[in-house]
């Protein structure tokens, strides 16, 4: 609900005109009756229990707007991911233009509802939204967001309008193109957090397209692929153990995540990263697995926190109009998992020093 919006439910709620809720809101009202002291008693009332805040009210009536985002998240973590980097951007971007943040938490019920949604954004005095629910969205949620009447943005979600989402499908076919550039031919993608059958985030199926069809574009064999998200830890690094001792095992894979786990795995299989197996993963920058600094595709938490931002900002001030916004491309970040491979024996079909 924008500020004229909160001024107009005001006045309906109270019988008031929408130009004295502003006096009032904005100290202007002369109070020296006690009838009028006690309409602009009850018109404050009402403005603070439909979440207006005193503090920002005479800003805010002025200029037509409360100079506040809402950050809103699902009650579930696992989707609605936060990294640090993307939060302290958001921040960051926020105050350089004099706007203020706040978060808060909503149940899966509140969120497809047409009704309760709109009211609870009512309560939160914000100019936008800014919708940090990347997957298992809701029955009917982006309808009611679409619908709602509040300048919104999506982050790292689905859809194709009003979302900053992140090159996944580019960064799938990047991690394929680091391997093959290095020389590698017998190639691997593993998930090591969803199952087959898993209605998982949509970078999941979306980097392992892009990484197949790098290599396909090759003209290499199609590579392995393995989803072990519905083994626990201990079970993944067998499995993994095994495919890394067989004769034909790949020479190069990438990891959509967990990474830490294959490195724990070529350990118990006696084999040494990257003399003998050398991987390539995605990650928020700077990531470290027991002081070894992985090859990665660093996520654009930081870019995407500026971009939702200043998309916002862009929906805000044309009252909504709605705006594609391109995908960020992930950075690459050398580390110390990828190198060539080892010269192939063809006679035993296993590498040799």
């Amino acid at each position: 609900m924008t500020a004229s919006q909160l001024v107009k439910s005001i006045a309906d709620k109270t019988g008031a005109s929408p130009t004295t809720v502003r006096r009032v809101l904005r100290g202007g009202n002369k109070e020296v009756w006690p009838g009028a002291a006690e309409r602009a008693a009850y018109i404050r009332a009402t403005a603070r229990a439909l979440g207006f805040l005193s503090n920002a009210s005479a800003s805010a009536v002025r200029k037509g707007r409360f100079d506040s985002v809402l950050l809103v998240l699902g009650n579930d973590p696992g989707r609605s991911n936060l990294p640090e980097l993307l939060l302290h951007s958001i921040c960051a971007s926020l105050e350089e233009k004099g706007k203020r943040l706040s978060v808060a938490r909503c149940a899966d019920t509140e969120l497809s509802d047409p009704t309760r949604f709109p009211a609870f954004l009512a309560q939160r005095s914000c100019d936008g939204v800014i919708v940090n629910y990347t997957h298992g969205h809701p029955d009917r949620m982006e309808a009611v967001l679409n619908t709602c009447g509040m300048p919104f943005v999506w982050l790292n979600a689905p859809f194709e309008e009003n979302c900053v989402r992140y090159g996944d499908f580019g960064a799938g076919r990047r991690a394929a193109r680091q391997l093959i550039d290095a020389g590698h031919r017998r190639l691997a993608w593993l998930d090591l957090r969803h199952r087959p059958d898993e209605k998982a985030h949509y970078s999941a199926a979306e980097r392992k397209t892009g990484f197949l069809e790098e290599v396909a574009d090759a003209g290499l064999p199609a590579p392995l692929v393995m989803s072990l998200g519905g083994l626990e830890c201990g079970a993944q690094r067998a499995e993994l153990a095994a495919m890394m001792n067989c004769g034909k095992r790949p020479t190069g894979l990438a990891v959509y995540d967990r990474a830490d786990r294959v490195l724990l795995a070529a350990a118990s299989a006696g084999l040494s990263v990257p003399r003998d197996l050398s991987m390539i993963t995605f990650a928020e920058t700077g990531y470290e697995i027991c002081g070894i600094s992985p090859t990665l595709l660093a996520v654009p938490s930081a870019a995407a926190g500026r971009l939702a931002v200043k998309s916002l900002l862009r929906r805000i001030a044309s009252n909504g109009a709605a705006i594609r916004i391109d995908p960020l491309d992930f950075d690459l970040e050398e580390g110390e998992t990828l190198a060539p491979p080892r010269t192939m024996n063809a006679a035993t079909e296993r590498e040799t020093p």
